[in-house]
């Protein structure tokens, strides 16, 4: 064993020491494997080390389906307005600036509803 995996070994134990107290809880079989399976994915050390880290660091993020809706139908509408606009274009052979300035707005709309979607899903350390 050379010098670094000495030095790694013995902070491992240190900190081993330090956790002192037994968590327990029931899981099915079913959980248990998938427990092992995402552990394993993980690249943690062992499932207790993988337990831990997403006990500490991990989030629950709670969300509205209808959020979720609410944005597909927009996109819904964007590309119900794209298909119209390309239909003038294509039998009148010109442009509208207004129409390009609605789906404009619309993807703004679009993009700030994602971003918002972002920033609940960006992690924060507790």
């Amino acid at each position: 064993m050379n010098t670094e995996n000495k030095k790694d070994s013995s902070a491992d134990e240190e900190i081993a020491e330090l956790r002192n107290v037994t968590m327990r809880f029931r899981v099915s079989s079913e959980e248990k494997e998938f427990i092992e399976k995402k552990a394993k994915l993980s690249g943690s050390k062992n499932v207790s080390s993988y337990l831990r880290k997403i006990a500490i660091t991990g989030r629950i993020i709670n969300y509205s389906a209808d959020y979720f809706k609410s944005l597909r139908r927009d996109i819904i509408g964007i590309k119900n307005n794209i298909n119209q606009i390309a239909l003038r274009v294509n039998s009148t052979h010109q442009v509208y600036s207004d129409d390009i300035q609605e789906i404009q707005g619309k993807v703004e709309q679009i993009w700030q509803q994602l971003q918002s979607i972002q920033s609940m899903l960006h992690c924060t350390k507790p």
